[in-house]
């Protein structure tokens, strides 16, 4: 094969690879690449080779070139043009996402993607794919959230009691010291969460099967950012005690020690009340409506210990987990500390 049979001219050839440069699909590339590797005399077998096509590709491009010249070159597949988005369709869509579909007639109670299509299709006659439907929920920054419980029935004096503890923060003195305190169970049997994984595949975490519990009372100063905590094997008043035992001794010169916690037994169990009346003098409880876990600061690090320790964690005993625990609360304080998801362990 001439090259000059192929190709008349520079000119030809310099649009023909500027064709393939700009080539919209793969196609139009593939078919400008099979002449132009023609025109240098390489042989179809080693053409298919190096563009990953067969043998016959490369004659059947040959021979539309021979017949059409340029315009072969050209993917006549239709491709129907995507409908485009207007305003009513948004606004709709991001309606959608404040409601219930099981009030617009579906069985499901929350929304998925190929349900926001079908509602869509059903209301404008217009079918969207799923990557479209969560491109035009990302334009509006809509995320896969989980949702948190609240009470039907209000709390009375719920404002007046939020209201107090936050004079509180305002007001103490630098004699006083306001803490956050609350518990937390540490399980062996590892909690599962999201992860990156590799396409095909699905990580294992390996569960001791046997659960064991331990749980750790602790409190975190409002102004410092300190944490203070106890751990024991059952979560009783005795944990709870030894907690503000810690603080009362890390703390000898303060004239009053405020403590914001939920309405837990052993927060005013007999066992408690006993030992504030002989020791516990300087503390002052402020009990948090019922549930209102966002009110309570530590909260957040109870968050943080499992999305980093306990999470689809491997260890195979208690022991070590617990060292974990130990060393994420050593690098959390002052909370909420250096940026321990990024950390390397201690050495």
């Amino acid at each position: 094969m001439q090259k000059d049979t192929l190709i008349q001219s520079r000119q030809q050839k310099r649009r023909i690879t500027h064709r393939a440069k700009k080539a919209k699909n793969r196609i139009e590339y593939i078919r400008c690449r099979i002449i132009l590797l023609l025109a240098e005399e390489i042989p179809a077998g080693r053409i298919s080779s190096l563009l990953g096509c067969a043998r016959a590709t490369v004659y059947r491009t040959l021979y539309r070139f021979e017949e059409m010249g340029e315009e072969g070159l050209h993917d006549r597949r239709f491709f129907q043009e995507p409908k485009k988005v207007d305003e009513s369709i948004l606004n709709r869509l991001y309606e959608l996402v404040d409601l219930n579909p099981r009030d617009l007639g579906w069985q499901r109670s929350t929304w998925s993607l190929e349900l926001f299509s079908l509602q869509i299709e059903e209301e404008f006659g217009i079918k969207f794919s799923l990557s479209h439907i969560r491109n035009l929920l990302l334009h509006f920054q809509c995320r896969l959230g989980m949702p948190k419980p609240a009470l039907r029935k209000p709390i009375r004096g719920r404002r007046l009691m939020l209201e107090k503890i936050s004079r509180l923060l305002k007001r103490a003195s630098a004699r006083e010291e306001v803490f956050y305190s609350d518990e937390v169970d540490i399980h062996l049997n590892p909690k599962i969460g999201r992860a990156y994984m590799k396409k095909g595949t699905q990580h294992l975490v390996i569960t001791p099967g046997q659960n064991k519990k331990y749980y750790l009372s602790g409190a975190v100063n409002s102004r410092t950012g300190a944490i203070i905590y106890s751990e024991g094997s059952s979560k009783n008043s005795l944990l709870f005690i030894a907690m503000l035992q810690r603080i009362s001794a890390a703390y000898r010169k303060s004239e009053k020690i405020h403590l914001i916690l939920d309405n837990y037994i052993i927060h005013k169990s007999r066992q408690t009340l006993q030992w504030l009346s002989k020791y516990g003098q300087r503390f002052v409880f402020h009990f948090l409506p019922p549930y209102s876990p966002d009110e309570n600061k530590i909260e957040r690090l109870w968050r943080q210990l499992h999305s980093n320790v306990t999470r689809n964690h491997r260890h195979d005993k208690i022991e070590g987990l617990m060292a974990a625990v130990r060393e994420f609360l050593k690098g959390a304080a002052p909370f909420p500390g250096k940026k321990v998801s990024v950390a390397k362990m201690a050495a």
